[in-house]
């Protein structure tokens, strides 16, 4: 009867298949956890911006937006991804201060953030010191996931050229500044709607800077920021960074990864590429300044007269007026030298002092007809300028107009 009884019990017991027990070492890799990939103080003057997350390290597979310290009404958000994918929100919400969004782009496949793009609901009213975090699932695979290389924000080593070369390739010279002495951030300004650009460059002179990151500030107060990371050495420009080119640049600010020197201070250089069409004949351009645009600029030295050849944008026809304006310090400008694209000449003899703010022309071009090739000058800043808005070398700017 006791063996009956044991057999009984025993068939019971197998009929019900016992609980498959996960490996220790799978278990570790689902476990997962919230890491703050960004912080965002809100400031209502900049309706838009755009943060880079190219610098984060780790993917994720989920994705939640959360308020401190005051409350958000955003009107629309848009999270890009390493693989071109994306995520849109384009609801109008109100996040109170310590209110989390639910989780958004839930994957099980592992994920790269890229960009973070946020428009604010400008019918509420923010707290003084309210930011925004996004906030990312993490699997302990994506604590160790390395993004790949080729989708890193800049190349690790940047193109080192000589001074001479710093403003080629129809780059125009927008902006230019002695970095200050152990400074760890610098603002370059951007002339009041001085073009529409698609593209920007840093060159450096004198002395290396080594750069965290770059923003972007727009005249209607969006932001983006780039990741730099690296150190740029004398005389070396960076690699182009993609912006905006629907909207003009007020300003653009390094932050350093450690302060500047005590000695020989760098120049910084800010180059852009102008928007396709902006110097068209029948391009945007001529809506702005009076027509007259922005075809190159370089800048003058302290000592001696310097001859450059000042790098111009590309062209697609020629131009019936040239004037120079000068920026920063007074120039002695000597002689202008057009060369055209068919290899005739026009030599404009100037030997006038312009002072920083004052424009020298309009020049009457004789070749209207065809396209300037080169521009050759020949100038130096005034070493004694009492009324010099500037402490930095002089910026002279050659404008045309059709």
């Amino acid at each position: 009867m006791t063996f009956r009884l044991f057999l009984c019990a025993l068939l019971c017991f197998s009929a019900f298949p016992l609980p498959q027990l996960a490996a220790p070492e799978a278990e570790a890799a689902r476990a997962e956890r919230w890491v703050r990939i960004a912080q965002y103080r809100i400031d209502p003057k900049q309706p838009e911006t755009m943060i880079d997350l190219r610098d984060r390290s780790g993917s994720f597979v989920g994705f939640q937006l959360r308020a401190r310290r005051g409350q958000i009404g955003i009107e629309h958000f848009t999270l890009r991804f390493h693989d071109k994918t994306h995520y849109d929100s384009t609801d109008r919400f109100r996040l109170r201060r310590n209110e989390r969004t639910k989780v958004f782009a839930r994957e099980e496949a592992e994920r790269f953030a890229d960009t973070l793009s946020v428009t604010l609901d400008q019918d509420i009213r923010p707290g003084r010191y309210a930011r925004l975090e996004l906030w990312g699932l993490q699997t302990r695979a994506g604590r160790f996931a390395k993004r790949p290389e080729k989708l890193m924000p800049v190349p690790p080593s940047p193109r080192r050229v000589a001074a001479s070369e710093l403003s080629g390739d129809g780059a125009v010279l927008i902006s230019v500044k002695e970095a200050g002495r152990e400074v760890d951030a610098e603002t370059l300004e951007v002339a009041n709607k001085l073009g529409k650009f698609s593209r920007l460059r840093l060159g450096v002179r004198n002395a290396p800077l080594d750069v965290e990151k770059l923003t972007v500030k727009y005249l209607d107060g969006a932001t983006q920021e780039f990741a730099v990371n690296g150190t740029l050495k004398a005389p070396t420009t960076s690699p182009w960074f993609e912006i905006n080119a629907s909207k003009f640049v007020k300003q653009v600010t390094l932050q350093m990864r450690t302060k500047t020197g005590l000695t020989s201070p760098a120049r910084i250089e800010l180059h852009g590429k102008l928007a396709d069409g902006w110097l068209a004949s029948d391009g945007e351009g001529k809506s702005f300044n009076d027509g007259w645009v922005l075809l190159g600029a370089q800048s003058a030295g302290f000592v001696g007269f310097d001859n450059d050849v000042i790098p111009l944008a590309k062209q697609d026809s020629g131009f019936e007026k040239l004037r120079v304006n000068v920026l920063g310090r007074s120039v002695t400008l000597n002689q202008l030298r057009v060369v055209y694209s068919d290899g005739e000449e026009d030599i404009i003899p100037v030997r006038s002092r312009i002072d920083d703010g004052d424009v020298f022309g309009p020049i009457e071009l004789r070749g209207r007809d065809q396209k300037i090739r080169e521009i050759r000058a020949r100038y130096r800043s005034r070493i004694i300028d009492k009324v010099a808005s500037s402490k930095d070398v002089a910026l002279v700017q050659v404008w045309a107009k059709r």
